[in-house]
């Protein structure tokens, strides 16, 4: 996926917020992200949510794999499921693009 579905999946609505989280993970100039990559920005957005103004990126760089998962089953953050979700958005909004069709039948 692009870099701005990315963005519009996760509602995240400044371009200087998803370079902030991008270059906190080390993806900043990649032009697309596999889920895995896309799994990283999300728990990075929920988890600096969950204590808005004490959670921060460099805190989070530094959790180990456990420390995060306790962090999320603490809160009751489900995060398979939340991209279970987006992912299903996301397939529902690339299968409808409208596709346009162009004859190339000379009348």
């Amino acid at each position: 996926m692009t870099i701005k579905q990315c963005r519009n999946l996760l509602k995240i609505q400044s371009r200087d917020t998803i370079n902030k989280y991008l270059k906190a993970l080390d993806l900043f100039g990649n032009k697309y992200l596999n889920w895995e990559q896309f799994r990283q920005v999300l728990e990075l957005q929920i988890y600096l949510g969950l204590k808005h103004g004490r959670n921060s990126i460099s805190c989070f760089r530094q959790m180990t794999r456990q420390e995060l998962d306790q962090t999320f089953q603490i809160y009751g953050v489900e995060i398979n499921a939340r991209l279970a979700a987006l992912q299903k958005i996301h397939r529902d909004s690339v299968s409808q693009k409208p596709v346009c069709v162009v004859s190339l039948l000379k009348k």
